[in-house]
């Protein structure tokens, strides 16, 4: 309970993001989609948006903040919970606005989109590696650099990924029903299925070591 209470705050000083995501970042998702002539680059955009949401939080956090949180009584591994619990839900809200961008583009465009199941896990389990790494790297860095140099650090492993992934997107020319991998993979189901369990696993892990981290620190 008390790492929701934790969550709530975090989701409020987020909130903007959410709007943005269905005022703009779906439309530019969409735009991303028809350029690639892929379904696929709506939620490769979907994906960096995960990557940018929930860590923004801490680009601008400060030192002096922690008198905030040493008032609220909670647990160091409530504290670092509650942004877990946000990553996971920017993970589901990100997905289901990809989801309905796609639909909407296939009203519209004619291009489909196959292996949604497929889709959904991989894109889960690839935030939750992502974030599971992310999330650690940027306790230990805390609060103590300048938040504009912070800010460069917290955003430049997102971009390099999201230009790597659409690059190959490009250059591996994968169609609606994932092209080439489809082929290539025919335990697909299973092997997301595993990708997902290990995400889930790795989140779980890294939200320990975060709490630990953060237990040798005087600030969240």
């Amino acid at each position: 309970m008390r790492a929701f209470n934790f969550f709530k705050y975090d989701l409020r000083r987020s909130m903007y993001f959410f709007l943005l995501s269905v005022l703009l970042f779906a439309p530019i998702g969409g735009l991303m989609g028809c350029s690639m002539e892929s379904l696929l680059g709506v939620f490769s955009y979907m994906a960096f948006v995960v990557m940018v949401m929930p860590t923004s939080l801490f680009t601008y956090e400060q030192k002096s903040d922690c008198g905030f949180d040493g008032l609220l009584p909670a647990t160091d591994m409530d504290k670092v919970l509650g942004r877990y619990m946000l990553g996971a839900v920017c993970i589901v809200f990100q997905l289901i606005v990809g989801i309905i961008t796609c639909i909407v583009l296939e009203a519209y465009t004619g291009m489909k989109l196959s292996g949604l199941g497929v889709i959904s896990m991989v894109f889960i389990a690839a935030d939750l590696i992502y974030l599971s790494i992310a999330f650690v790297f940027y306790y230990v860095i805390g609060r103590n650099l300048n938040p504009q140099i912070r800010g460069t650090i917290l955003m430049l492993p997102s971009i390099i990924i999201w230009v790597v992934v659409n690059g190959m997107i490009g250059v591996m020319g994968v169609t609606n029903d994932l092209g080439f991998l489809t082929n290539l993979m025919e335990n697909k189901e299973l092997i997301s299925a595993l990708a997902l369990l290990v995400g889930v696993a790795m989140y779980i892990i890294s939200a320990v070591i975060s709490a630990q981290i953060v237990k040798q620190k005087d600030y969240r």
